[in-house]
C-alpha cells in the first residue's frame, strides 16, 4: 500500500514538473529567448519557488542548501527535457505555432494551473509540521515563487499581481491540503495523496473558472477602460 501511494505521489510530482516546465518554456518562447533562456526560465518556473522557500525556512529545519541542489536530480532532468521538447516543437512548427497563438495560450493556462496545484501541495507538505500559517505560506511560495522570479527576469509585472485570482487560488489550495492532511485525515496513510488531489482540484477549478468567467481581483483604477471610454467620448464629439 505504501509503495502504491508513493508511486501516485511521484507521478503527480512529475505531472507538475512537466506542466510548469512547459508553461515556462512557452512564455520564454513568446518573449523570444534562445534555447538557453527557455531551459533556464523553465527551471526557474519549476524550482525558483522551492529554492526561495528553502532559503527562507532552511535554517529552521537545519537545511544548509535548498533541496534543488541536493535532492532533485531526476526532477531537474525531467524539466530540462520538457523545455527542450517544447523549444524544438516551436522551432519546427514556427508559422503554425505563431498562427495558433490563442490555442497555445489556452494550453499554457491549463498547464500552469496543473503545476500550480502540484507545487502548492508539495510546498505545504514539506513544512506541514510547523503549523498552518507556515505550511500554507510555504505552499504559496513554492507554487508562485518561480513564476514571480521568471516574470521579473523577463521584465513583466508578475502574473499573480494582475491576472485571474492566481495568488488566491494558490493560498486556498494550500489551505485545503493542510485541512485534509492535518484535520480531516490526520494519521491516515492516504492523507498525502488525498490532500494533494484535493489541493490540485481546488486550484485547477478556480483557475479554469477564473479564465472562463474572467474573474479578477478588483483594481483601484482600470486605466484601459477609462482610456477606452475617453476615446469613445472624443470620437462621438467629432
Amino acid at each position: 500500500m505504501e509503495q502504491i501511494l508513493d508511486i501516485i505521489l511521484d507521478v503527480i510530482n512529475v505531472v507538475g514538473i512537466i506542466s510548469f516546465a512547459a508553461a515556462g518554456a512557452m512564455i520564454s518562447i513568446d518573449k523570444e529567448t534562445d534555447l538557453f533562456g527557455v531551459i533556464f526560465l523553465s527551471l526557474i518556473t519549476c524550482f525558483g519557488g522551492g529554492i526561495l522557500r528553502d532559503m527562507i525556512a532552511g535554517h529552521k529545519i537545519g537545511r544548509m542548501l535548498p533541496a534543488f541542489f541536493t535532492e532533485l536530480k531526476m526532477e531537474i532532468i525531467v524539466c530540462v527535457c520538457t523545455a527542450f521538447v517544447v523549444f524544438w516543437l516551436a522551432f519546427l512548427l514556427k508559422e503554425r505555432y505563431v498562427r495558433e497563438e490563442a490555442t497555445v495560450e489556452q494550453i499554457n493556462n491549463v498547464l500552469d494551473a496543473l503545476g500550480l496545484g502540484v507545487f502548492a501541495s508539495v510546498g505545504t507538505a514539506a513544512y506541514i509540521g510547523l503549523g498552518p500559517f507556515v505550511a500554507i505560506t510555504m505552499g504559496f511560495i513554492s507554487s508562485v515563487g518561480g513564476s514571480i522570479i521568471r516574470d521579473v527576469i523577463l521584465r513583466d509585472i508578475p502574473l499573480i499581481l494582475r491576472k485571474r485570482v492566481y495568488a488566491v487560488a494558490s493560498i486556498l489550495g494550500s489551505a485545503i491540503y493542510y485541512i485534509v492532511h492535518e484535520i480531516l485525515m490526520k494519521g491516515m496513510r492516504t492523507a498525502d495523496v488525498v490532500g494533494t488531489l484535493c489541493c490540485m482540484l481546488v486550484i485547477f477549478s478556480i483557475r479554469m473558472c477564473a479564465t472562463i468567467f474572467r474573474w479578477n481581483m478588483p483594481k483601484a483604477i482600470d486605466f484601459a477602460k477609462i482610456t477606452a471610454a475617453t476615446e469613445e467620448n472624443e470620437a462621438s464629439k467629432v
